[in-house]
């Protein structure tokens, strides 16, 4: 499974309301589910220039301006990452920062995947995320349901 977040969804104060929280929210399910899966947070779509096609993966969710300086992509670049994650096995339980540079698009996205640290087993959140959205700080319902996914994973 491909899941399709945002560049900041670890950011805790936003102008976007709750937003991004509910879009970390939505990784823990992912993760917690047991499923094979990738997690990929795109920066701003179609702001990056013509020529800026040399995808960028990163990780720990650090850049957190809250606009286009965070990075940008093109909504081609990010299709063609997702339909690629389905089906590499380097992609595996990793999650991802994508932005573009200067440059061509790789043809081969397999080694920046590899190149990539993995989400350790069992955990909520990214390899290197921050760790400042604790668990016990969460809505009941939002702690039910992350209990109810584990509980089916590990069924």
């Amino acid at each position: 499974m491909a899941l399709m977040s945002s560049i900041g969804a670890t950011t805790r104060s936003s102008s976007y309301g709750h937003l991004l929280e509910w879009k970390r929210r939505s990784e823990r399910l992912v993760r917690a589910s047991g499923l094979t899966y990738t997690i990929v947070r795109p920066g701003w779509f179609d702001m990056n220039g013509a020529d800026e096609h040399q995808v960028v993966f990163l990780q720990g969710d650090r850049r957190r301006s809250g606009g286009p300086a965070d990075g940008s992509v093109a909504r081609t670049d990010i299709a063609r990452v997702l339909v690629a994650a389905l089906t590499a096995p380097e992609a595996a339980g990793r999650t991802f920062e994508l932005v573009a540079e200067q440059g061509a698009a790789p043809s081969d996205l397999r080694p920046l995947f590899a190149a990539l640290d993995q989400d350790p087993p069992g955990y909520l959140d990214a390899v290197r995320d921050e760790a400042n959205m604790p668990l016990d700080g969460e809505p009941p319902r939002v702690r039910n349901d992350l209990a109810a996914v584990r509980a089916r994973a590990a069924a």
